[in-house]
């Protein structure tokens, strides 16, 4: 029976926050044991948790993991009869050992397993026995099709027992096609059947949108508060091949040298959004998404894989780990069911990566003991360092709001202050004094609006210190120059925000007992514009195809968690109303809106009237009579009270007879960097938005969208309008001119 994402099991709330647990099977808890491991699980607001078997010894773990409403993913151990009875699980399939352990856990509840991991890994094959090619290298194409041969047998006895197993993890970054192995067998079909694809998708010290970062893309330079991590400054740049902290000018020189315009994912996925890259794979084999589990991954503190880039501090994992979670629970591709970074504790071999260690604290105090010039630990001693026990990352995610990523997304509260270990290094440092200069860390939710709100400051002012827009997102972790209040007062402030008036549109509907996901439901039907000032939709006049049927999946077996208070829509900073189609002569008055390119007079504009005021236009492809095109039919706008929260650029693709097309690519378009997402079964994409703009001051959106492939009509000036949460709804057609 062919799966769709909503038939898979998911924990109740489910938030897509997981955690690896233990890097070894058997685990017991420790000193604290298993019951306290789970209050600690709860509090983070996890709710996949990944875990070792070896034999069963995983029962009661598992058991009380599904009491706590916490989904395991178990990975099986496997091992052969003496003398070959290693762990290591390649080649070969389960036994009837590993069958009876997989039947007693499905018994228990438990659904998803792994049989394999990291295959291409010689450490994970008995002897390092992984085929190898004429130069000794290993050969990934051989072994892919050895392990495929395998895994199907382990993936037929799961899915006839009632679990869902996982086609393997592959190292970070690794060329190893699993799923092309697949198909040269020609049983690719069978992920279809209730499989899902593990992913390891560790950061590095890569941004979380690498390789779309302006660094990566640009060269972008660093600059010296940038540079400029305080005591940390030499243990951030360490260079172990030098011996020494890279200065300012090296590392420039090799943003410089190492920038990669247009690169996309599927050329670097060494990266967390590697599970884009598998997802591709997955839609070129299958037609299709199937669901996709990162088991290892986030970041880890000390790495500094790719020297364009920082070290990762204890701070800077806490900030970056933050935006993953909150990625996942609100943002969040629906087949990307769940991230689990590694790790929650440790062993003696691991305890670098645990959250629950105090290894950095007395490493970073003390540098590194064995003083080895190739160790990624830096040999560089800061006395004067403290974080205790545990590292930052707990207290920070315990800090998070927590929300359910099934129905409808809700507003959230703010996130309340992030505590951490009395650190006054990973504390944001207090108001300058009003004669200097000082450098601020950003915090994660912050805006330049109120960072400078908290410093006496203009948004003007530390925009042009720090060689910024004063519409740019900054991003957790960012380090900005901070100038005296003196120089520029900031401006006047009323006492209080009056209340914004209530936008003209009609109320959201109530939720349905089973709610489908926004992505997902389909668009209330076009209406002519109410009487009584509701919220102006496009009359469908002017589509000259029929309309495209409704393809609505079965609906999520979860329901949201989190029922908060209504919250307003007035933003804190008092941005300027958006004009509404009413204001919009008046606005045009004050201010000539962009000239619109020249259209056949008797074809109605396919722009929703309200984005007029917003300065969004379209680019008309030229194309010759006969020849066939993408043609944007409709651009419908989705102002806050409709976007759930979400800021998107919801793509919908249609053939010539009005059927969804599928597998098809759509690009984003920001300055000279280029985003891109497929199509999905239901001829639908999306791809967020981060930058805001100020569309009163005449100023264009950032953003533009395009179909690939042929010819395609494009949409310009789309954003987040003085930083609300919008969507854009755009459908283009196959056309024949």
């Amino acid at each position: 029976m062919s799966f769709s994402l909503s038939d898979y099991k998911r924990p109740p709330h489910d938030n897509g926050r997981g955690i690896a647990g233990f890097p070894a099977a058997g685990w017991k808890g420790g000193e604290r044991g298993l019951d306290s491991w789970i209050a600690e699980l709860q509090q983070l607001g996890i709710k996949w948790l990944r875990v070792l078997d070896d034999n069963g010894d995983s029962f009661p773990f598992c058991e009380k993991l599904l009491r706590a409403e916490i989904f395991p993913i178990v990975r099986i151990l496997r091992r052969d009869l003496p003398p070959n009875d290693s762990p290591e699980p390649n080649p070969g399939h389960i036994s009837a050992r590993e069958e009876a352990t997989i039947k007693k856990l499905i018994d228990l509840g438990v659904l998803y397993f792994e049989t394999n991991n990291e295959p291409d890994n010689p450490v994970e094959w008995k002897q390092h026995a992984i085929p190898r090619a004429a130069d000794g290298a290993p050969s990934l194409e051989e072994a892919a099709k050895l392990i495929a041969l395998n895994w199907l047998f382990d993936a037929r006895f799961i899915i006839e027992a009632g679990g869902y197993p996982a086609l393997p993890a592959v190292s970070s970054g690794s060329e190893m096609d699993l799923l092309g192995a697949l198909a040269s067998l020609g049983r690719q079909d069978i992920l279809l059947d209730g499989c899902w694809i593990a992913v390891h998708n560790f950061g590095q010290n890569r941004p979380l949108n690498f390789p779309n970062d302006r660094v990566n893309q640009n060269g972008a330079p660093l600059s010296p508060q940038e540079y400029d991590f305080g005591p940390l400054t030499e243990w951030v740049w360490w260079d172990p091949t030098l011996g020494r902290a890279n200065t300012l000018d090296e590392i420039n020189a090799l943003r410089a040298a190492r920038k990669n315009a247009g690169q996309v994912i599927a050329q670097d996925h060494a990266a967390f959004r590697a599970y884009e890259y598998v997802d591709a794979l997955a839609k070129k084999y299958l037609g299709r998404s199937v669901p996709i589990i990162a088991t290892e991954g986030g970041y880890q503190v000390g790495r500094r894989t790719d020297l364009r880039y920082p070290r990762i501090t204890p701070a800077l994992q806490a900030d970056l780990t933050v935006t993953l979670y909150e990625f996942m629970q609100r943002d969040a591709p629906d087949y990307y069911f769940a991230s689990c970074p590694w790790l929650l504790v440790g062993n003696s071999k691991t305890l670098a990566s645990a959250w629950f260690s105090d290894f950095w604290d007395r490493t970073i105090r003390g540098g590194n003991a064995a003083n080895d010039p190739f160790s990624e630990i830096p040999p560089i001693a800061v006395s004067e360092y403290r974080i205790g026990e545990q590292l930052p990352v707990v207290a920070a995610v315990k800090a998070m709001p927590n929300m359910s990523r099934a129905g409808a997304h809700v507003m959230m509260p703010p996130p309340a202050p992030m505590a951490t270990a009395p650190a006054t290094s990973m504390m944001p440092p207090p108001p300058p004094p009003p004669s200097e200069e000082s450098v601020y860390l950003v915090q994660h939710g912050e805006s330049l609006g109120s960072i400078a709100k908290k410093f006496g400051v203009s948004v003007i002012a530390l925009a042009t210190l720090n060689a910024l827009d004063e519409n740019t997102r900054v991003i957790a972790g960012q380090r900005l120059v901070i100038p005296p209040p003196s120089e520029v007062p900031p401006p006047a402030m009323p006492e209080e925000l009056e209340p914004a008036p209530e936008l003209d549109a009609e109320p959201l509907p109530p939720p349905a007992q089973s709610q489908i996901p926004e992505w997902f439901a389909e668009p209330a039907p076009l209406a002519p514009p109410s009487p009584t000032g509701q919220a102006h939709t496009l009359p469908d006049t002017h589509i000259d195809v029929p309309p495209p049927p409704i393809y609505v999946p079965p609906p999520q077996q979860s329901v949201p968690s989190y029922n908060p208070q209504p919250q307003s829509i007035v933003q804190k900073s008092a941005p300027p109303p958006v004009p509404q189609p009413a204001q919009a002569a008046a606005v045009a008055a004050a201010r000539p809106a962009p000239p619109r390119p020249p259209r056949t007079p008797s074809t109605a504009s396919p722009l929703d009237p309200r984005l007029a005021a917003l300065n969004v236009r379209v680019e008309y492809t030229g194309v010759k009579p006969g020849e066939a095109y993408w043609k944007l039919v409709r651009a419908e706008y989705q102002d806050p009270t409709q976007s759930h929260g979400n800021h998107h650029m919801l793509y919908t693709l249609l053939d010539d007879k009005g059927r969804p097309v599928l597998v098809q690519r759509v690009f984003q378009g920001l300055a000279e960097i280029q985003a891109d997402s497929f199509t999905d079964a239901f001829g639908r994409a999306k791809i967020p938005m981060w930058e805001n703009y100020n569309p009163e001051n005449g100023e264009i959106g950032p953003y533009s969208a395009w179909v690939a492939g042929l010819p395609s009509d494009k949409v310009v000036g789309l954003g987040m309008p003085n930083g609300m949460s919008v969507n854009f709804a755009l459908t283009w057609q196959k056309t024949i001119k």
